[in-house]
């Protein structure tokens, strides 16, 4: 079956992506990109990527905290190379259930 994801394959990686497990990867970098929102002015986000992983993942104030807690420093400079399990959280958002990436340390702290 196809779905509307199939046909336009979404740039960064949602929860979704995850299939509902968890998985442990290292954080190869993180940058600032410009994002095109439809019909809004354009926004520069953080967008964090992991060794291996092909799309990377917006950087919410919620994910960030996880993040810097996990690799043990809220200095971005320093995460390349820490690992994070990142692990799905099935959100409420405006009444729609959401899937968001969330993140901890491997060891589970």
């Amino acid at each position: 079956s196809m779905k509307v994801n199939d046909l336009f394959p979404s740039k960064y990686a949602t929860g979704a992506d995850l299939h509902g497990r968890p998985i442990t990867l290292t954080v190869s970098h993180v940058r600032a990109e410009t994002m095109n929102p439809p019909g809004s002015a354009p926004v520069e986000k953080w967008v964090i990527y992991f060794d291996g992983a092909k799309k990377g993942i917006v950087l919410s104030r919620t994910l960030a905290l996880q993040i810097a807690k996990a690799v043990g420093t809220d200095d971005i400079s320093l995460w390349a190379g820490k690992p994070v399990t990142l692990y799905p959280e099935t959100i409420r958002v405006a009444g729609q259930d959401r899937i968001a990436i969330r993140a901890k340390s491997p060891e589970g702290r």
